[in-house]
């Protein structure tokens, strides 16, 4: 039969290590809560904010399904989302990278002048003859909607209660 000092002892070692795991079993949820805004179409904080919808592609003359989810096209955005660093008392979730550079004009919005490098491509003419157009630059005015997807427990009443109810889980676990 186990001393009361040995029960103590394996019961702090318990609470230790869920302590020690605590901080990634956090990240991971506000991950999930992040892609699931991606579902709801929306930011899930102290009310639902759903996001604007794109502007009718087809004036551009580009081809574009109507049923889409807003910001998913090829869903690159929504699998950057990941824990980058974890710290003693936070969790830091991340958007996009270097390949993604876009992930925080949509989080925040954007509004301002945007250089942009038109390569060397070929187009087709009113009469279906093949034009060739030279590389060039241009500057356009870009206005990009808020439509937030991460943010942290102080926005989010709602990530801030699911965080709270993994931390009581993961205790009762260990006790």
């Amino acid at each position: 039969m186990a001393t009361a000092e040995e029960v103590m002892k394996q019961l702090q070692e318990k609470l230790a290590n869920t302590f020690r795991d605590l901080p990634a079993i956090i990240g991971e949820e506000a991950v999930a809560f992040t892609q699931e805004n991606f579902d709801a179409q929306g930011w899930q904080g102290d009310s639902f904010e759903p996001w604007q919808k794109r502007l009718n592609p087809n004036a551009w003359g580009q081809k574009d399904d109507p049923t889409r989810a807003i910001l998913i096209k090829t869903s690159k955005l929504r699998r950057s989302i990941r824990v980058s660093r974890i710290v003693e008392d936070a969790v830091y979730i991340q958007a996009g990278g270097a390949d993604i550079p876009y992930a925080r004009a949509h989080n925040e919005g954007f509004s301002g002048t945007v250089n942009q490098n038109v390569g060397e491509h070929l187009r087709k003419g009113k009469k279906g003859e093949t034009i060739k157009v030279s590389a060039f630059k241009r500057t356009i005015q870009q206005n990009i909607p808020k439509r937030k997807f991460i943010g942290g427990q102080l926005e989010s009443s709602q990530l801030r209660s699911r965080i709270k109810n993994t931390i009581l889980q993961e205790l009762k676990k260990t006790l």
